[in-house]
């Protein structure tokens, strides 16, 4: 596999990633973006499937103290 083969891969995958969130996690996607802890990325995906990294979980994590 090349190396443009599997960036084609990743990009297709990490649209996948943008979609709605299931059933389940409704309430909770929209209860953190109504009080402030997810805004999404640039272009104001959510991505609920994405993976999250150490620094999106510590920016939660400070807007979630932040409330207090």
């Amino acid at each position: 596999m090349t190396q443009e083969k599997f960036n084609e891969m990743m990009q297709n995958y990490l649209n996948e990633l943008s979609e709605e969130p299931a059933t389940w996690e409704n309430a909770a996607m929209q209860w953190a973006v109504q009080n402030g802890l997810l805004q999404g990325d640039e272009h104001g995906r959510l991505m609920p499937k994405k993976f999250m990294t150490r620094g999106e979980f510590m920016t939660v994590l400070q807007r979630y103290d932040n409330q207090k």
